[in-house]
């Protein structure tokens, strides 16, 4: 998992950076945020990990709400007349799944 992400984030770069000033470049952008995400949630799965805590829950708990909150959150700034991108509520549950974890005390089955 981890080497996936870390290839969609390398592709998303280098089209972001190798397209610049036409449309696909934004595929590429949302390419490697989605890498950037992957990485996210693979960190809060190992710390879930470490902490004797199920790596599976983390991960998807980093990596789905953030799709789906950085989607609902598009849909509301365009529907309100604006524009933008999710980018930031997605990093930001990313993040906060992961602090989550780095402040959670040891699972069952550690001292």
């Amino acid at each position: 998992m981890l080497l996936l992400f870390l290839g969609l984030l390398v592709i998303g770069l280098a089209g972001y950076l190798g397209l610049a000033g036409l449309w696909p470049r934004f595929i590429s952008a949302h390419i490697g945020g989605l890498g950037i995400i992957g990485l996210l949630a693979c960190w809060a799965g190992t710390i879930a990990k470490n902490k004797s805590h199920n790596y599976g829950k983390a991960f998807f708990a980093a990596i789905v709400p953030s799709i789906i909150l950085g989607i609902i959150s598009v849909c509301v700034v365009y529907a309100s007349g604006g524009h933008g991108c999710g980018g930031i509520v997605s990093l930001s549950v990313a993040m906060g799944v992961c602090l989550y974890y780095l402040l959670a005390r040891k699972g069952p089955g550690r001292a």
